[in-house]
């Protein structure tokens, strides 16, 4: 019986390991990675393929990249599911009810905030759009993917989906400290949602959703 819990013990003290590890990969050496890219071609400006481009290869991609290595190992080891993505309606469905819901608070967020001004006519950048659809899925497969993943089986989903959220929230260090509040809130009703539709499409599409109708009014 001693030897079981032992090995559940260390079952969890390395899938919560993993889990922070990946975390950490967002603030070293991602942000090194970015830096010398950029460096390297002269800090062009934001925008157009420039814009493009750090989402693809240089924001979340190394993270992703380390999840989907430390996912492989713990799924040959018996210890995480494989990723369920599910292409069904079902799934679908919950992500977009998840994103619709999303728009709608952040746009009363910003109104009882006062900042209502922060509204103006659509302007669709296709190189912003575009670059959310890898970004968007990196930042899903992470965060609602493998750090969720990890941490469910060690504590159960819904501590695994509010501590994923808030560390989550806790990344976007360019916003104010409650608009990243805002964010992991959204992120938990995200994890719920992919929860509910079996699959990682759930949440991508509630974030894309998200972005794709905000960002050019925003």
């Amino acid at each position: 019986m001693s030897s079981t819990i032992e090995h559940s013990l260390v079952r969890r003290i390395v899938l919560i390991g993993a889990a922070a590890a990946a975390y950490v990969v967002n603030f070293w050496p991602s942000p090194l990675l970015r830096d010398a890219v950029l460096n390297a071609f002269g800090n062009p400006p934001y925008k157009g393929v420039w814009l493009l481009i750090p989402h693809l290869f240089l924001y979340t991609t190394l993270q992703a990249l380390v999840c989907l290595l430390l996912w492989t190992i713990l799924v040959r080891a018996g210890w995480l599911p494989k990723l369920q993505l599910s292409l069904r309606w079902r799934t679908f469905a919950w992500g977009l009810g998840a994103g619709l819901v999303s728009i709608v608070v952040m746009v009363v967020f910003f109104f009882a905030t006062g900042q209502g001004g922060a509204f103006h006519a659509p302007q669709v950048d296709p190189w912003n759009a575009g670059a959310n659809i890898f970004s968007n899925f990196y930042e899903e497969y992470v965060y609602r993917g493998f750090i969720l993943a990890a941490l469910a089986a060690a504590l159960g989903f819904w501590p695994a989906a509010i501590l994923s959220s808030i560390m989550f929230g806790a990344t976007h260090t360019q916003y104010p400290l409650v608009l990243q509040g805002m964010i992991a809130a959204l992120a938990v009703i995200w994890a719920w949602a992919g929860q509910r539709g079996g699959g990682l499409v759930a949440p991508y599409t509630a974030h894309m959703a998200l972005d794709w109708i905000l960002d050019p009014v925003i």
